[in-house]
């Protein structure tokens, strides 16, 4: 069972992004009016934003100071996806904070691999615009050797980020039994936060209770959980969060859940089996290549949208019912459709 992935290269990326933004403007006054069409012309960046912004303002609807922290999408932050453009003000308000993978250690998928200096600078840039903006900045490096797990934590700190060290790629155990920074003070914000906890995969753990005893027994900062426990099978409830938001020395913490918003997944409640020789028009039916039971979607379509938020049945419906501080988004490779119909 796997959740999230990062596939693509980032200095492409900014490339790609920029290359976007222009054919984006050029194409403005052709655009169709209704993106949900998809033959139609879409502003495939300019959708994602929207998608964060609607869902942060939804979220904020149902319980006032709701999280959003998107993970993986730092080229949204600016007009030209890089630190050289203007940052996009109405994005920065939706957002309380950025997630980024593999800015030290782990890059393209391999684990314990120290990311290339020049990929590492254009994330460093853009996590350095994003602090300088109000953001907090999430960075999970993937890497085991010690001298690793001491840099990656080392360089971090400096920069001013808080950060994860994960030994395993799938999120599937607490890497360290002593959170980085450990302290007992309380934390109410991001900004009060020193280090976090990501764990998503929690299929090591033979019971829900199991889990959240062993999970509420840690020191960290920020939890970044699934929420639900088994899949979709078991969710994560009200009392759950609640004692989550304790930590073991007494002070507060805050509890994210883990929501993919830029590809389904067949072991979620809303998956239905006929799809895979029927799909809906929001489903593109490749499965990835890399990940299992992964399927890319239109996120710009109102039928995906309506399972992201927006009402009684949504995730982010569940999450603010359930107590939950806020909501980490996975965009996962959202510039796939740059390059796709």
């Amino acid at each position: 069972m796997k959740k999230i992935q990062t596939r693509y290269l980032w200095i492409a990326a900014f490339l790609v992004f920029g290359a976007a933004c222009k054919k984006n403007t050029d194409d403005a006054d052709v655009k169709e009016k209704d993106p949900s069409k998809i033959n139609a012309v879409v502003d495939h960046v300019e959708e994602m934003r929207t998608f964060i912004e609607d869902i942060s303002a939804y979220a904020r609807q149902q319980r006032p100071g709701f999280l959003i922290v998107p993970q993986d999408g730092l080229p949204l932050l600016t007009n030209t996806g890089d630190s050289t453009g203007t940052p996009d003000t109405a994005y920065l308000n939706a957002i309380n904070g950025v997630g980024q993978e593999e800015v030290y250690y782990g890059y393209d998928n391999q684990d314990d691999v120290a990311t290339p200096s020049t990929a590492r600078n254009a994330y460093l840039r853009m996590l350095r615009l994003a602090e300088r903006n109000g953001k907090q900045a999430l960075v999970t490096d993937y890497c085991y050797s010690p001298t690793k797990i001491t840099n990656s934590y080392t360089n971090n700190f400096n920069n001013g980020f808080i950060s994860y060290v994960a030994t395993s790629r799938e999120l599937d155990n607490i890497a360290t039994t002593t959170p980085h920074n450990v302290h007992a003070g309380n934390v109410n914000s991001l900004a009060d936060a020193k280090n976090f906890l990501y764990l998503i995969n929690p299929h090591t753990y033979t019971s829900k209770s199991q889990f959240i005893k062993k999970v509420d027994s840690t020191n960290f900062d920020v939890l970044i959980l699934d929420g639900f426990f088994n899949d979709d099978s078991e969710p994560l409830t009200y009392n759950d969060v609640q004692l989550l938001k304790t930590k073991a020395n007494g002070g507060r913490r805050l509890v994210l859940a883990y929501v993919a918003i830029g590809h389904a997944e067949d072991y979620r409640a809303y998956w239905n089996p006929d799809w895979l020789t029927n799909p809906p028009a929001w489903l593109d039916i490749a499965e990835d290549e890399d990940w299992e039971g992964n399927y890319m979607v239109r996120y710009w379509m109102q039928d995906w949208k309506n399972i992201v938020y927006g009402n009684d049945t949504s995730y982010i419906k569940r999450f603010t019912n359930a107590g939950f501080d806020g909501a980490y988004l996975d965009l996962y490779d959202y510039e796939y459709w740059e390059t796709h119909d």
